[in-house]
C-alpha cells in the first residue's frame, strides 16, 4: 500500500503535524496482512526530523517495523531526517 505523503502538506516540519498525519493515514491506511505500507514523498518539498519520527513510530507501532518504509527518494530533507531518526545500523 502506497500513501502519497504530499496529501499532507509540502512542507512538514512539527511533531504536531506528525502526530495528525500520523493520526489521518492510519485511518485511511488498512493494509492486508502482510502488505508493505509505502511512504511516498514525491512532490514534497521538505520534511523535518520530528514530523518523519512521530510517523513513522506511529505506523510502525501499528504495523511493524519491517512493513513500514520509505520509497527511495532524491529529496534531501527526507534523507537527511532519516539519517536522524533512523540511522542504518
Amino acid at each position: 500500500m502506497r500513501i502519497p505523503v504530499k496529501q499532507y502538506g509540502l512542507i512538514l516540519n512539527s511533531r504536531p503535524a506528525g502526530r495528525e498525519a500520523a493520526l489521518a493515514m492510519k485511518a485511511a491506511a488498512k493494509p492486508s496482512s502482510g502488505e508493505t505500507v509505502e511512504l511516498d514523498f514525491e512532490g514534497v518539498v521538505s520534511v523535518g526530523p520530528s514530523w518523519l519520527d512521530e510517523v513513522l513510530t506511529a505506523l510502525r507501532a501499528d504495523y511493524g517495523r519491517e512493513r513500514v518504509r520509505c520509497l527511495p527518494t532524491t529529496n534531501p530533507s527526507v534523507i537527511e531526517s532519516l539519517k536522524v531518526i533512523d540511522p542504518a545500523p
